[in-house]
């Protein structure tokens, strides 16, 4: 009599992630925020001017050697070591330009609007994608509906919904960052070796899009060191996990670390990292010497020191106000609230203590802090450095509709009207009805001119001619900087002389425009845009300045 031991192997169903309700929210952020970032790139009168750097660099990565025929050639390696920009949106950009040459609408766009095109799209489609891991990094925290409220939130504030739809980086950066936060907020709630890891290789993403994308591994690491001091986790094991984080970054980030021989290769990260060495004197010893640069104007989305309104004060005062000033207003005022009541609502999941939720908190502290050093270092501080702030205040803010739903049910006139989820949902409504006026505008329609000088410009410039160009539109559209700036060299034939007039911005940090206006009163101006446009109406003008006998030489924009 034979026995048989046999066993049965059993299939276990994988755990699910996402369910019904899951994806209907999904689909309907995707929908929205495509609706939101097609409606304004098909409503942008130029991109911004630092998209015109990201196109240059995608097009040299699309060709190193095209404004470089009679040099050796030099492999793309080459063209990502030496760029001040790190390579990860200008590869976006390059990838992208490559499909919108295949669809029949734009495919056939010259290169100067087919490249700027390409930046828009990079970082919209970014944006849009952004909606998946803002969603589960509140859902994970605070439920669907604040997963919900959250990313909506961000799609339809104006100023990250008008920045990622620009031809800027901060929509990859955003998405890219967005995804090391929600792993790093699973992997301290649901701790293992391998979610440190994969949170690690996905920092090193971000830090391959902006450098600040390190803040994420220096969170999660103060989370690892505290769970580890205050024997939540045991020491041997919170100190493998904090390996795992650290050779995830390592992987992806430091090859190029190496290749470029430091942190950053940008000139504000320079800055940064060598605070003793400020020639306007150390930030907490006062405010900037003479060097520091005159303002005389009110800066659009951002905040400079003005050594002659703001002498005598301290720098890091300043700093300090002019970061929460940009901050208050990139959330829209009411954002900013009602993030700081759901802070205070969820209290006592700060201190259970909810490890992922300190992920966010020390996270949003220390892009905080960054802002305010970067304001007091380098005297200026933009909309757009506060959008890692934003993107976590909004979970914040969603977290607070429910709680604030609740209070004012409690009040005699609402008492029983309505449910606490129907009040919520009504005030994400007027939320979100309240910013799309804003949020819709065209983007930069006062440089439209630009672009038409410039293609006027491509038709009778000669390779002879100097161009002075201080906001350096037209000459992108003209043709002349689309591979490498310029610097000339000789003497010139002619002199074309780009400015804007009929406007009370007089560009005082612009280091060409003060000579650009010594250059026009020797001209004649030849074209202007709009045509019809009367004396006191803001224009772009071209002006000639001929040169019989060999005349001034304009400052022409320093070479890559």
């Amino acid at each position: 009599m034979a026995a048989e031991v046999g066993g049965r192997l059993e299939t276990v169903a994988p755990r699910r992630s996402l369910f019904g309700p899951d994806y209907v929210r999904l689909i309907g952020l995707l929908l929205i925020a495509s609706s939101i970032h097609g409606w304004l790139i098909t409503h942008t009168a130029v991109p911004a001017r630092d998209s015109l750097g990201y196109a240059r660099l995608a097009l040299n990565l699309a060709d190193p050697n095209k404004a470089r025929p009679t040099e050796s050639p030099r492999p793309r390696i080459e063209v990502i070591r030496t760029a001040e920009q790190p390579p990860g949106y200008p590869l976006a950009v390059w990838v992208t330009m490559k499909v919108l040459k295949t669809v029949g609408p734009v495919r056939h766009l010259p290169d100067p609007d087919l490249s700027l095109l390409a930046t828009q799209v990079a970082n919209a489609v970014a944006a849009v994608m952004l909606v998946v891991p803002l969603y589960l990094t509140g859902r994970i925290l605070f439920g669907r509906n604040v997963g919900f409220a959250a990313a909506l939130l961000f799609q339809v504030l104006p100023v990250p919904a008008r920045v990622t739809s620009d031809g800027l980086s901060e929509g990859v950066f955003l998405m890219v960052v967005a995804v090391a936060i929600l792993l790093g907020v699973r992997a301290a709630r649901r701790p293992t070796i391998g979610g440190f890891l994969l949170c690690g290789l996905a920092t090193g993403a971000s830090y391959l899009v902006r450098p600040e994308g390190l803040l994420v591994a220096v969170a999660v690491t103060l989370v690892i060191v505290v769970a580890g001091v205050k024997r939540r986790w045991p020491r041997d094991v919170a100190l493998g996990r904090l390996t795992a984080l650290g050779v995830g970054v390592a992987l992806v980030g430091l090859p190029y670390m190496v290749l470029i021989g430091k942190l950053t290769n940008k000139p504000t990260g320079d800055q940064i990292l060598n605070p003793l060495e400020d020639p306007r004197g150390r930030i907490w010893l006062g405010q900037p010497g003479a060097q520091a640069p005159v303002v005389r104007g009110s800066a659009l989305l951002g905040k400079w020191w003005n050594p002659t309104m703001d002498n005598g004060r301290s720098r890091v005062l300043w700093a300090f106000e002019a970061t929460t000033s940009e901050v208050t207003k990139a959330l829209h005022y009411v954002i900013a609230a009602l993030a700081v009541v759901g802070l205070l609502a969820h209290r006592r999941q700060l201190f259970a203590p909810d490890v992922g939720l300190w992920v966010l908190v020390i996270l949003s502290t220390l892009s905080f802090l960054l802002m305010v050093y970067l304001a007091a270092r380098i005297g200026y501080v933009s909309e757009r450095h506060t959008l890692l702030f934003v993107l976590i205040a909004c979970i914040f803010a969603a977290a607070a509709l429910e709680p604030l739903a609740e209070l004012l049910s409690e009040l005699p006139l609402l008492r029983g009207v309505l449910s606490t989820h129907v009040m919520a949902v009504g005030i994400l409504v007027v939320l979100v009805a309240g910013t799309l006026p804003s949020t819709l505008k065209t983007l930069h329609p006062q440089r439209e001119g630009h672009k038409h000088a410039g293609r006027w410009l491509a038709g009778h410039l000669q390779d002879s001619d100097w161009l002075v160009d201080p906001l350096t539109w037209a000459e992108w559209y003209a043709g002349r900087t689309l591979y490498r700036t310029v610097e000339y060299t000789g003497q010139p034939r002619v002199t074309w002389v780009i400015v804007e007039e009929g406007k009370t911005s007089p560009h005082s940090r612009l280091p060409q425009w003060e000579h650009a206006l010594e250059l026009i009163s020797k001209g004649e101006k030849v074209y202007q845009w709009p045509e019809d446009a009367t004396a006191d109406q803001p224009r772009v003008c071209v002006y000639r300045i001929s040169h019989p006998s060999p005349g001034p030489r304009p400052r022409g924009p320093k070479p890559d």
